[in-house]
């Protein structure tokens, strides 16, 4: 490793980053100006579209779009305190299309006029929302470690061990537990969350954006990794199926779960489907 890698790294992702958001703008200014000039004048009349109302526009998306920009070189510059280590791995994934950046909306070719997606993925939007809703280092770190089966997972995990950053599940493996004890809670805590949230969405009458919001409404009382069942989970280490019968047979909150619509089969069932998924990215 040297101070030279590390700069080619940040400067690789810089460009990128801000290559993508120029180009979001680009795109969201040319689609906007045709559907302005599809309205007819008559139309615009009748609407109180006046030119102070588009000049009014235009100076609320400047000033929105410089809000922007501060996050995004905000997010650059946290990024530039990553270790070496952390970079590289991101580095190397995103520049293969490797399981971190399908699972988080992000590509090497994002900037490229030719392969531009929705305006709500891309490198840009990553980066300046990443310290928010990820964290630090350690989220990449433990991502890469572990691979969960859903994003969320990870961030479930520090709160039921209590941990806070710099610390992260890889640091309590490495010490405390073991990789394979931890990757074991975190499969395990998804399949009963996603056997939960399947159940509830069966439930789901509304349509449209509204489902969202229903889905949200029956769900979000949910709990599928306390402290108490961590514990278990890391002490004990169950095995599948005596687990599947102990929560299948629950008729409380045992461990303080929630575990509505949970059945022994189903949740071996889609226990088994992240294991394999997981055996097939370690193989590949």
């Amino acid at each position: 490793m040297t101070d030279r890698d590390r700069q080619l790294i940040l400067a690789e992702l810089t460009d990128r980053a801000r290559r993508d958001f120029q180009l979001r703008i680009d795109v969201f200014d040319r689609e906007q100006a045709e559907r302005t000039a599809a309205i007819a004048d008559e139309r615009k009349k009748q609407l109180n579209l006046t030119p102070e109302h588009y000049r009014k526009h235009r100076d609320f998306m400047n000033s929105q779009r410089a809000y922007e920009r501060e996050r995004l070189e905000k997010g650059l510059k946290y990024f530039g305190t990553f270790s070496y280590e952390v970079l590289a791995a991101f580095d190397d994934d995103l520049n293969n299309s490797g399981p971190f950046s399908e699972a988080h909306g992000i590509r090497c070719t994002d900037g490229d006029p030719d392969h531009y997606r929705s305006y709500y993925y891309g490198t840009a939007r990553f980066i300046s929302e990443f310290r928010h809703r990820y964290s630090g280092e350690r989220y990449i770190r433990d991502y890469f470690t572990f691979l969960p089966p859903n994003t969320g997972i990870i961030r479930d995990a520090w709160t039921a061990l209590g941990l806070e950053e710099p610390t992260g599940l890889t640091e309590v493996a490495d010490r405390q537990y073991s990789r394979h004890a931890i990757s074991n809670m975190l499969l395990t805590a998804q399949a009963l969350r996603s056997v939960q949230d399947n159940y509830h969405s069966q439930l789901v009458t509304s349509t449209g954006y509204s489902w969202g919001d229903e889905f949200a409404y029956r769900t979000h009382h949910l709990r599928h990794l306390t402290r108490a069942f961590a514990r278990h989970l890391l002490e004990n280490a169950p095995s599948d199926e005596s687990l599947a019968r102990e929560l299948g047979d629950a008729t409380d909150d045992r461990y303080g779960l929630t575990l509505e619509g949970v059945t022994a089969e189903e949740f071996l069932t889609t226990l088994e489907r992240y294991r394999s998924k997981r055996r097939a990215e370690r193989h590949f």
